[in-house]
């Protein structure tokens, strides 16, 4: 008989433990399954993740092409019309979701759609806008596209095609063969680097009509610029395999500006700073702008020299063309307290009465002004980037001089960011040079270097570097 006796719980007890084994084991199969649950959520929402960071990738370019989409502006530069009336000199095909139907010459076509309607003229024929104060007709199509802002009116063309209207609106036709064939290539080039993407994704129009792009259809074809671009069809500008964006301006100041004017988005090797001319002469630039030189190709060009008269009160048109700026990334930089200001015209008018000193912070290499401080008499503000400095200053310009003493009075920007400033009395005078932006090719340089008996590929070899003319 065993010295130990066991004694046996007691009922309760045991059914307590039993319904604790029974909750823990639940409770195991509880947190697994959760855990799976988890692991299942976890991997939706990587996968949804992954999803949405396909979906925000940048879409893939366009591929380049010669059929181009360019959007004709109103006379004021407005994209979009209240109303839009075509005429075909020899007729044209109306066509629409609902079908074609044709109309005899000089019938006008009232748009009054609420879908696209595509209007296209039979071979040799062209198309004529009732509003467009332009005597020009057009070739291919065009779309007329109703939205929220009115009527826009797109040009679907051919690339060659288009450079016959390109080519005299840009440059005129006396100024020679080979520079013509020049220009040729480069507004090819320039279309055919814009042909992969859309300035207007709403209207898929790749390029518009105005100086943004290229000068469109503002000019007649004549013999000599259609030759210019015959004999140069299909050819283009290419640098490493690529195609080059051949920009291209008026008139230099004796020197061309290199690609770091547009924020290093083109290379220094190709649009290097280089001088104009023979014999270069090594001064500061304030004292070459000052100046005229007879070295330069292009120094008896109206535009080579000019001087501005900017007004130092009655300044509202630059205030107005700074708020107008801030929207443009990085263009106007101030304090914070400025900032205000400028959004308050009652503080404005306290503390914004009139223009005290234009600075001169940063140039180009070729001498154009990149940055500039504008002291007013209670603020002061930087404005970076040559176009925006141009508007600014422009937008206060009581008179322009060009040196053939021709007289403007009537300045919205200024011909070129090179310029030097010097306070005379109740305003400055700038001291400038050049037309344009000044990358590039210089059209009157072409023509000077054309009648030097430089051929049209000397002439673009001149201007862009380590490029090659490739057929397309």
């Amino acid at each position: 008989m065993s010295r130990y006796k066991i004694k046996k719980p007691k009922n309760n007890v045991l059914i307590l433990l039993i319904a604790v084994c029974v909750v823990l084991i639940f409770l195991i199969f509880y947190i697994q399954g959760k855990t799976v649950d988890l692991q299942r959520l976890l991997m939706r929402k990587t996968q949804s993740d992954e999803t949405k960071t396909e979906q925000v990738k940048e879409p893939e370019p366009m591929p380049y092409t010669a059929t181009l989409r360019i959007v004709i502006t109103a006379g004021d530069g407005a994209v979009y019309r209240n109303q839009v009336t075509v005429y075909g000199d020899k007729g044209m095909t109306v066509s629409s979701e609902n079908g074609e139907e044709t109309l005899e010459a000089n019938v006008d076509y009232p748009f009054s759609e609420d879908k696209v309607v595509r209007l296209s003229a039979p071979e040799g024929g062209q198309l004529f806008l009732r509003d467009d104060a332009k005597t020009n007709g057009y070739e291919g199509v065009l779309e007329l596209q109703p939205t929220k802002s009115g009527v826009a009116v797109v040009n679907e063309i051919n690339m060659e095609h288009y450079l016959k209207r390109v080519v005299p609106s840009e440059m005129p036709h006396t100024y020679g063969k080979e520079a013509l064939k020049a220009q040729a290539v480069c507004a090819r080039t320039y279309a055919y680097a814009h042909s992969n993407s859309y300035a207007y994704p709403e209207l898929k129009g790749q390029m518009d009509d105005t100086v943004s792009f290229q000068v469109y259809n503002n000019g007649q074809e004549t013999q000599e610029t259609n030759q210019a671009v015959a004999e140069t069809a299909g050819q283009i500008l290419m640098c490493d395999k690529k195609v080059l964006d051949a920009m291209y301006y008026s008139t230099s100041c004796g020197y061309t500006q290199d690609g770091s004017l547009f924020g290093g988005s083109l290379s220094n090797a190709v649009f290097p700073c280089e001088y104009i001319g023979t014999d270069e002469k090594k001064v500061e630039f304030d004292t070459y702008i000052r100046n005229s030189d007879d070295n330069a190709y292009e120094s008896n060009e109206r535009y080579f020299r000019w001087k501005a008269n900017v007004k130092e009160t009655d300044i509202t048109s630059a205030i107005t063309a700074i708020q107008g700026l801030q929207k443009e990334k990085g263009a106007v930089v101030c304090n914070a307290k400025t900032k205000k200001i400028l959004a308050d015209s009652k503080k404005i008018q306290k503390r914004m009465t009139k223009l005290c000193n234009i600075e001169v912070l940063e140039r180009n290499p070729g001498g154009a002004v990149t940055k500039i401080k504008l002291d007013f008499d209670g603020e002061s503000i930087l404005i970076n980037e040559q176009l925006h400095i141009r508007q600014v200053l422009g937008s206060i310009t009581g008179s322009l001089t060009l040196q053939d003493g021709e007289l403007m009075t009537e300045v919205s920007t200024l011909p070129s960011a090179a310029f030097s400033v010097e306070k005379q009395g109740d305003g400055f005078l700038l001291y400038g040079g050049g037309f344009g932006h000044g990358v590039g090719m210089s059209q009157n340089g072409a023509k000077a270097l054309a009648g030097m008996g430089y051929a049209y590929g000397d002439i673009l070899n001149f201007f862009y570097k380590k490029t090659e003319i490739v057929t397309i």
